[in-house]
């Protein structure tokens, strides 16, 4: 346990870091970092981990997620942000194609394509990421903190209502500690974090009413439970307790980012990140 808190601790410092420079080249640098470690891990569940043309493919489309967003900053009449991760994407697709067209004899297919799937989710949360941050100046980044507390206060409160009230397992084949009562709990925490951020955040800033926010705050509870089962799920078929071991005591970067993956596309849509 103390590892684990130290450990989280440290990530929080540096997420922290992150978001304090947020408007240098270090956020999307960040973020790229980040996914790459997570499709590294993912590939590498999936016993794709020496197929380096994927995982190359796999980055590149993850390294134009994390910055194309900000080339909608520039607005020098280059290629577009969404232009260029659209284009990001389609090479990643037919790159990886090709590749298990030449691989076919070696590659399981379904693992293939799960991989592919689940790189493209990757690629689009970092790509969501980056584009609340991009929005409204001080907004984006108050809405991007919401998106991040969307997954690990749910978490949180999960795990303390599950420990203590937890009678009814959720999903015992996949994730055996998950209960009923931990994720009414999670839903429970969400809600009123984001009632009261967004009644605090909303006396300085144009920001969303409490109402609404609690109840974008229950979605992303139920959103982070279906990333983070989806995520075990892939665990339990490769025969892994974690993805990674970057983080003592909490395992890879997918371990801790994999409830972001439908997070923080959801808190882009909800907080118009597309216009």
């Amino acid at each position: 346990m103390k590892t684990r808190i130290i450990s989280g601790a440290v990530g929080i410092a540096i997420l922290a870091a992150v978001l304090w420079l947020h408007t240098t080249f270090v956020f999307p640098l960040g973020l790229f970092l980040v996914g790459f470690l997570m499709v590294y891990e993912m590939l590498g569940a999936l016993k794709m981990k020496t197929d380096y043309v994927l995982i190359a493919a796999a980055s590149l489309h993850v390294l134009a997620a994390a910055f194309s967003p900000r080339l909608d900053l520039l607005e020098s009449g280059v290629l577009g942000g969404a232009a260029l991760y659209i284009a990001a994407i389609f090479a990643y697709i037919v790159i990886s194609q090709f590749y298990l067209l030449f691989r076919h004899k070696q590659l399981e297919i379904g693992s293939y394509y799960i991989g592919l799937a689940y790189c493209l989710l990757i690629g689009f949360c970092m790509y969501s990421i980056s584009k609340i941050e991009a929005g409204n100046g001080t907004v984006g980044v108050l809405n991007l903190i919401l998106a991040f507390m969307g997954a690990w206060v749910a978490d949180s409160g999960a795990y303390f209502a599950g420990t203590f009230l937890g009678k009814h397992k959720l999903c015992p084949e996949i994730s055996p500690k998950k209960t009923v009562e931990g994720l009414i709990g999670g839903m429970a925490a969400n809600a009123v974090v984001f009632f009261v951020y967004a009644l605090i955040a909303g006396r300085f800033f144009d920001f969303i009413s409490p109402l609404p926010a609690a109840l974008i705050g229950v979605i992303c509870a139920l959103l982070g439970l279906l990333g983070d089962l989806s995520a075990s799920l892939i665990k339990r078929h490769a025969g892994i307790k974690d993805y990674g071991k970057i983080m003592p005591g909490h395992g890879g970067a997918m371990d801790r980012f994999d409830s972001m993956v439908y997070i923080a596309p959801f808190m882009m849509f909800a907080f118009g990140g597309l216009a």
